[in-house]
């Protein structure tokens, strides 16, 4: 077996012997001499105490834990000693250098790829196995050669062994910049807000709106507002006014685009409120006088007007303050007064005769109302008749006013309900846009639902009101706008 070891280096010189005249012996001995001279420094018999050996049944770290590799990889990295910083140089380079690609094929491997392909014509002319010897010609010196020979009796094979050494020198420079502890930074924010809704629109609405002053049941999107009766009253023909106050309160995040009150039930007649204006005033049947009449002082309709109750009163017998009927006929005609739910325009003025005056503020502008409680006011006026200039004979006589029957909506019984499916549009107090980077904010409607009934009703006073809304919603907003930093 024929070994032999040859570099790129000695590949170039064999390659331009025939021009060199010295023999390779005498070139080989010229190396010889010039080596240098190791004495007895590396022979076999003192090789230990030159080189420290490695072998060893008890290195330093045989009394660590493996448990403990962790800690003290970690101890070293963080050690401000020289073997840290060589940790952590070393960890640092090998997560930041970049990637080298050597590619075999490339101009770096062109000379060693050729030998390659080349070997048996290179080595076939240096080496010779006709004579079942090994003979060499004259190589210059070059660099260090190992060449091994073994002959077989009956044959002889040749190997050579081309190595390829390859060298490649890399330099990294790192620099250390140290940022001010302190220093500004610009960045720049798009706000984009993504509404969300936690479960569906209706459960958002319920959330979004607030009633008080009233019992209050939701289903769906609609709301029942249900206010008790009025304590209970004599069945003696009079007419009484309960007024239930409430609020709706509306959140920045809905928009409502339909407030609908669709459903009213009363015992008695009602009127409601959003504020001064008044969205419905709704009895069982009116009276056919109701809004048939002359001079300004008479509605237009059912809500240019506040609802108030009224009595229908006779003038007091012959010199005394008692009050009786005019004689109106049954229910309560005979012996007893006839009790009225009337909308009047223009406040009432002085004494408690049905009088408003045909000019003047209206009631809403003016800030006139009725108390709760029964009524003093009468529907009719009577008048004083006196006998010549002794008014020794004097008597009352029961007169109608022009306008004395437009105000009346409604005669009032014990049983007297309301109960009707209506359509009426509130407009509610909102604001116009929400404000998705900061907490919410709520906006309030006040209401008033006056009933008016007579003395006796049964629950007289109560009402029920249905109210269904509708719009856009938000239970919360995200925000997906993005951030640009320099």
């Amino acid at each position: 077996m024929l070994n032999r070891s040859l570099s790129l280096a000695l590949m170039a010189v064999l390659l331009g012997t025939g021009a060199i005249a010295q023999s390779f012996m005498d070139r080989a001995a010229a190396a010889a001499d010039g080596s240098v001279n190791t004495g007895s420094t590396f022979r076999d018999e003192t090789i230990n105490e030159v080189v420290t050996p490695y072998e060893t049944s008890r290195p330093p770290e045989a009394g660590m834990r493996h448990t403990t590799f962790e800690d003290r990889i970690l101890e070293t990295r963080d050690a401000d000693k020289t073997q840290g910083r060589v940790l952590r140089a070393t960890e640092d380079s090998a997560l930041i250098r970049p990637d080298i690609d050597i590619d075999g094929q490339g101009e770096l491997f062109d000379d060693a790829n050729w030998a390659h392909e080349n070997a048996e014509d290179i080595a076939g002319r240096y080496f010779s196995s006709e004579t079942g010897s090994c003979t060499t010609p004259e190589v210059p010196v070059s660099d260090v050669r190992d060449e091994f020979c073994e002959s077989l009796p009956a044959r002889e094979e040749k190997t050579c062994r081309l190595i390829r050494k390859i060298w490649v020198d890399r330099t990294d420079t790192y620099r250390c910049d140290r940022r001010a502890s302190n220093f500004v930074q610009v960045c720049e924010k798009t706000n984009e807000y993504e509404c969300k809704v936690n479960s569906n629109r209706a459960a958002c609405i319920r959330r979004k709106v607030r009633i008080t002053g009233g019992d209050v049941t939701w289903s769906g999107k609609t709301a029942t507002i249900s206010f008790p009766a009025a304590s209970p009253t004599s069945n003696d023909g009079s007419s009484h006014l309960k007024k239930h106050r409430f609020s709706i309160e509306v959140s920045d995040r809905f928009a409502p685009d339909e407030v609908i009150m669709e459903h009213v039930e009363a015992r008695g007649a009602l009127q409601v409120l959003a504020g001064n204006t008044v969205v419905g005033t709704f009895s069982r049947t009116r009276t056919g006088h109701f809004l048939n009449g002359r001079g300004n002082a008479c509605p237009a309709n059912d809500t240019d007007g506040l609802l108030v109750p009224m009595v229908k009163l006779g003038p007091p017998s012959f010199n005394q303050n008692q009050r009786y009927r005019c004689f109106w006929g049954p229910p309560f005609g005979g012996g007893r007064v006839q009790p009225l739910a009337a909308i009047i325009k223009k406040p009432l003025a002085g004494g408690d005769a049905l009088q408003p005056p045909a000019s003047g503020p209206g009631v809403f502008s003016s800030g006139w109302d009725m108390p709760e409680g029964p009524t003093s006011w009468r529907a009719k006026v009577y008048r004083l008749v006196e006998h010549g200039n002794d008014k020794i004979l004097q008597w009352f006589t029961c007169e109608r006013l022009e306008h004395e029957f437009c105000h009346q909506m409604q005669v009032l019984t014990p049983s007297e309900t309301v109960s009707k499916d209506v359509l009426r549009f509130i407009n509610l107090n909102t604001y116009p846009r929400s404000r998705p980077d900061q907490g919410q904010r709520f906006r309030k409607t006040d209401f008033t639902a006056r009933v008016v009934f007579a003395g006796g009703t049964s629950n007289g006073g109560r009402a029920k009101i249905t109210i269904k809304f509708d719009g856009a919603c938000c239970d919360s907003f995200r925000n997906v706008g993005e951030e640009v930093c320099e």
